[in-house]
């Protein structure tokens, strides 16, 4: 079956990269990067996201290099991929919103066709994309002055069927754990509207951009496309354990993270996780883990606001 895109026909056995357009800024045309892989054999649609929060680039770089790795020969059913949503942000080299209209691109879909650009762009990508989809993967990292590495969620629904398929989903990337959140303007949408199971991946930093990571997203994809038989081989499948217990830790105060751990660490239980300093140098606040796991989120920013989250540590 032909893949349709803005008027533009992809037939199966083609190989398609082009642009979508969203509308016109003041000086320049908005448009969204896109590529669609219709394979020459009957199969699912999957669609992966990537760079809807515009400096988080590991993604990014993971979803070029399945676009370049995947041919129509290769493949039942076709492969859409969109490997960067907030081009307007990545320009700006902005984090979580777009300086056109100074909206978070994760809180908008699906968007508004009549709406500013942000809710444009969302809309361009559920219409166009996510629309005609049997799977959606968005694929995310840390966002400035942050870091994090093999997460992934799935989202809240009340249909155990779709949870579960999720869950599948999530299986096929290299995690620990799985982690559950809400619906709310995010791609996740695409649950709620479309009936399609979505998870979302988060591992990687801004800069550096480390290969482990990349590979994390790119390794993951595959390994679910053999899951869902769009390409030859038996899918490997973990077993991570689905929402064990995850502490916050927050700062009582402003000041400076000293921190003393790594995204992605193992920690024991009162483990020292950081130290809090005025801008003397003097410690206001002793992090130390509330129980044994695992570094999930970490703040990377020496400069911190009181109330802002230092780290997340999950259980495992």
């Amino acid at each position: 079956m032909s893949f349709h895109v803005a008027g533009v026909e992809v037939k199966p056995g083609e190989k398609h990269a082009g642009y979508r357009s969203v509308g016109s800024a003041s000086t320049h045309e908005v448009r969204i990067p896109y590529f669609v892989v219709n394979g020459a054999k009957p199969g699912p649609v999957l669609t992966v996201l990537s760079g809807v929060h515009a400096v988080e680039c590991t993604p990014v770089e993971a979803v070029l290099r399945l676009a370049k790795s995947v041919e129509s020969a290769d493949i039942s059913g076709t492969l859409v991929l969109v490997p960067m949503v907030n081009t307007e942000g990545f320009h700006a080299r902005k984090p979580y919103s777009n300086q056109l209209d100074h909206l978070n691109q994760n809180k908008v879909f699906p968007g508004d066709p009549m709406g500013s650009m942000t809710r444009r762009v969302a809309h361009a990508v559920f219409e166009s994309f996510v629309s005609k989809s049997d799977y959606l993967v968005d694929c995310h990292s840390a966002d400035l002055g942050e870091d994090a590495t093999h997460g992934m969620f799935v989202y809240r629904t009340d249909d155990m069927d779709l949870k579960s398929r999720m869950i599948e989903m999530a299986r096929c990337f290299d995690c620990e754990y799985i982690e559950t959140t809400e619906i709310s303007g995010n791609t996740g949408e695409a649950v709620r509207l479309y009936g399609i199971p979505c998870i979302m991946t988060e591992s990687g930093a801004p800069y550096p951009i480390r290969e482990d990571d990349v590979l994390y997203h790119y390794m993951g994809l595959r390994n679910l496309m053999r899951h869902i038989g769009m390409i030859d081989g038996e899918a490997a499948l973990g077993d991570p354990r689905v929402d064990p217990p995850s502490r916050r830790i927050w700062a009582e105060s402003g000041g400076l993270w000293r921190r003393k751990v790594e995204a992605g660490q193992r920690v024991k239980e009162g483990q020292l996780l950081g130290v809090v300093s005025d801008l003397h140098g003097e410690p206001l606040q002793v992090a130390t883990a509330p129980l044994k796991g695992v570094v999930s989120f970490l703040r990377v920013h020496y400069s911190v606001n009181e109330g802002d989250t230092l780290c997340w540590v999950t259980e495992t």
